[in-house]
């Protein structure tokens, strides 16, 4: 729950802080999109914010929602 809580955080952030610096938010002037890229490919491979809450849910209750 943690780590999706962390790359959840991590990724408004993000997006935030390329918001907040305009056009040079995606130049190479500021690493913002690099951290976004590496975040972006956090969520891809191991499995999508969604898919992680399935998981937890049937950790925590023990009903399985793939079915």
């Amino acid at each position: 729950m943690a780590k999706r809580n962390n790359v959840d955080m991590a990724i408004h952030i993000a997006r935030e802080a390329r918001q907040i610096h305009g056009a040079m938010g995606i130049t190479n002037e500021y690493p913002i999109m690099r951290h976004m890229m590496n975040l972006e490919s956090v969520i891809t491979y191991e499995g999508t914010h969604d898919v992680h809450l399935l998981i937890t849910g049937m950790d925590i209750t023990g009903e399985n929602a793939f079915k």
